[in-house]
């Protein structure tokens, strides 16, 4: 059975477009794609391929007409050009399985270990007799950098990318206006040994209404999302919880993700990429994924008063809901 590797999954397969982390549009990698119909050594429209346990059809295959790019994250780019269909440099991919479609460039060996920010595709056709030769079968150290970077969060001066915020600077809440950062929480992840549980959850644009959010958004499982339940009241639920609904799905293909959180003085309502999400709560499940340096800190930030039997006992901004209670809520309203 073939096994392709280094698939950087994108929101679709346009000419002339760019695809970014930054914008949402590139989305991870994805490895261990599997298929007996590979095995030709071929990509063909109506090849059978496992992606994550799920059963996909190539409906479409693309090759580059013009020169593209990739845009390495240490600011430089490498050119990829057009070829016959026995030697592509890069091979763009559809696959669906029915209810959903999912979109890959797949760079050939020969690039080899590199940590990308953006695809841009030049002009493209139908790969000639509607097959092409498989590339990409060396499992390279290949990424998406810095996968959490680039989420938009409203500050009084306008929006800044989570990454740039520091301590001090100020943010926006919807109860108590502009407030400091008073500590930033950073987690590091490599899906190699990380477990799937904690894969970041998104939210593409428009999933919770119109420009909510405003762009894709990608959270850690159990972050929370202001919604409105069946009686209009607003809740926070985790954003694992919001799956069944359109638009929003694990994000199965990243190899690995930087998950920023920002404290307060009290828990706090920002606003991310357009729509309320929490700031970092110090319930018992956080306070496992930090250190009691961090711990320390936290008890300075909050105050003695706060702590009782070693966990943080702080009112949330709004009702939080349970994750068992969130699917069902969210079951109801979907």
């Amino acid at each position: 059975m073939a096994t392709i590797h280094d698939l950087f999954e994108i929101t679709s397969v346009l000419a002339n477009t760019t695809y970014s982390k930054v914008a949402g549009t590139l989305l991870g990698v994805v490895d261990n794609v599997t298929s007996t119909a590979l095995d030709d050594g071929e990509f063909d429209i109506g090849d059978a391929l496992n992606i994550g346990g799920t059963a996909f059809t190539i409906t479409a295959l693309q090759k580059p007409t013009s020169n593209g790019s990739f845009q390495l994250s240490s600011g430089s780019n490498v050119t990829f050009s057009s070829a016959s269909e026995s030697n592509l440099q890069v091979a763009f991919l559809t696959v669906s399985n029915g209810t959903s479609t999912r979109y890959f460039a797949v760079p050939n060996d020969s690039f080899g270990d590199f940590r990308i920010q953006a695809i841009q595709t030049g002009t493209l056709s139908g790969a000639a007799g509607s097959d092409a030769a498989v590339i990409s079968t060396t499992n390279n150290a290949t990424g998406v950098d810095c996968f959490a970077r680039g989420t938009w969060i409203a500050t009084p001066n306008g929006h800044a990318r989570i990454e740039t915020l520091q301590v001090g600077d100020l943010v926006l809440t919807r109860d108590h206006g502009p407030q400091p950062v008073r500590l930033r929480l950073i987690r590091e992840l490599d899906f190699a040994q990380a477990p799937f549980k904690l894969r970041p959850i998104a939210l593409e644009a428009g999933a919770l209404g119109k420009n909510k959010p405003s762009a894709r958004l990608a959270v850690s499982p159990q972050h929370r999302i202001l919604v409105a339940d069946s009686k209009g009241q607003e809740v926070l639920v985790p954003a694992r919880s919001l799956i069944a609904r359109k638009g929003i799905r694990v994000m199965q293909g990243v190899r690995n993700v930087v998950y920023y959180h920002l404290v307060f003085s009290q828990h706090e309502l920002i606003f991310a990429n357009g729509i309320l999400t929490e700031s970092f709560y110090p319930g018992p499940m956080a306070l496992k994924s930090v250190g009691p340096a961090c711990k320390s800190e936290l008890l300075e930030i909050y105050g003695q008063a706060a702590l009782r039997d070693d966990v943080f006992i702080l009112p949330p901004a709004a009702p939080l809901i349970p994750m068992q209670k969130a699917r069902k809520l969210m079951a109801e309203l979907c």
